[in-house]
């Protein structure tokens, strides 16, 4: 293979202040240290860069897409949902009798209502204080197929001539769909929300009115909903909000044909699934053994698409350095032991909007000073 390309989505770091620059390493030697040596290679030997338009604008020039690279998230995303079924085929109706969900979204991107506006409605968690709300690393939620099927049904029949629609997406989000907006309303990405307030985060913009007072009756369409009442029960966190946002028009067409064949992509996130479908291809799940994506047959360029968000869910009492090192060990070591090895040529980390690119020649760049783990990170802030 030529080249892996792994992109940490959800990976947005706040500098550290002047002052607090002498802090200790991350270091230790139990479950929470944190080691992460694939991210210090990286870091110590790797070339960086800044990614003033973000991670996304970059895998589109990267598939051949430049066309695609300043597109709005939502935009991508609905082009996903072209010629794809409304639910997951083996996710039941939300309840006996209830019609199949319609799929507004899916209809502008073929052309059927070309003038709808559409964003991504991302899961929230929201934690209240003594005087206001706030969100953690916890806070972005992926539903599963059942529930976003439920959701869907239920908000059609609650929301029925409102002239908003929403659609299940195979990352765990949905996507809505809406009348045009007079301008662009645009809202921060959820998980850039951890460097910003909630009342900065949410929509501005000409359109942020309507959006604003949708989202407030989503707050309260969504409390005490028979979905969060479930996840109460067994133990999940109920989600509060669905956060609108990287709104814009769907992609007037296809540019099939243009993806090169020799490239393979890897994990649920709606952007990256949506930017495949508009190459002519499918982006996969990521593998259970995610350093299996390194060998996959046929496959020239590989990009893989994790979040830390998701590791935290399923490992309570992890910090991110935690997760962090977990991403290493399943992924970033595997593949530069694979780049010392031969067996792949370039390596490129993209994470906080910088990208850091090694080749197996760069580990000779001995007078690169090491850095620890904290080190690394700030390196990528």
């Amino acid at each position: 293979m030529r080249e892996l390309v792994i992109v940490i989505a959800d990976l947005y770091l706040e500098p550290e202040p002047a002052a607090r620059t002498a802090a200790p390493p991350i270091s230790g030697h139990g479950p929470d240290a944190g080691a992460a040596p694939g991210i210090q290679h990286l870091a110590r030997f790797g070339d960086e860069t800044t990614l003033p338009e973000g991670w996304r604008a970059w895998v589109a020039r990267w598939l051949g897409l430049p066309q695609h690279a300043c597109e709005p998230p939502a935009s991508i995303a609905a082009a996903a949902l072209a010629d794809a079924p409304a639910a997951p085929a083996d996710v039941p109706a939300a309840r006996p009798g209830a019609p199949a969900a319609r799929s507004d979204a899916r209809a502008a991107f073929t052309g059927e209502r070309a003038d709808r506006a559409v964003w991504i409605a991302t899961p929230m968690h929201l934690i209240a204080g003594l005087t206001s709300v706030h969100l953690d690393r916890r806070s972005v939620l992926r539903l599963s197929g059942a529930e976003l099927a439920e959701l869907t049904a239920s908000f059609r029949d609650t929301f029925r001539g409102s002239g908003f629609d929403l659609d299940p997406l195979e990352s765990g989000e949905l996507l809505l769909s809406g009348p045009p907006q007079p301008a662009s309303s645009t809202a921060t990405e959820p998980a850039r929300m951890l460097l910003t307030s909630i009342a900065e985060a949410l929509p501005a913009g000409q359109g942020a009115p309507a959006l604003r007072r949708l989202s407030s009756e989503i707050e309260m369409w969504l409390h005490d909903h028979p979905v969060n009442d479930a996840r109460v029960r067994r133990g999940a966190a109920p989600v509060a909000t669905l956060w609108l946002w990287g709104g814009g028009a769907p992609p007037a067409q296809r540019t099939a044909g243009a993806r090169e064949t020799a490239a393979a992509a890897f994990g649920s996130d709606a952007y990256v699934r949506g930017l495949w479908r508009l190459a002519g291809g499918e982006s996969r799940p990521m593998p259970v053994d995610w350093a299996a994506m390194i060998g996959e047959p046929g496959a020239q360029r590989a990009l893989g698409v994790v979040e830390v968000a998701e590791l935290l869910h399923a490992n309570t009492s992890w910090p991110l350095a935690r997760a962090l090192a977990e991403v290493d060990r399943r992924l970033i070591s595997p593949a530069l032991a694979a780049l010392r090895r031969g067996e792949l040529q370039r390596l490129v980390l993209l994470a906080n909007d910088r990208s850091h690119i090694v080749r197996a020649a760069d580990r000779w760049r001995l007078w690169r000073r090491l850095r620890t783990v904290r080190g690394a990170l700030e390196a990528l802030a």
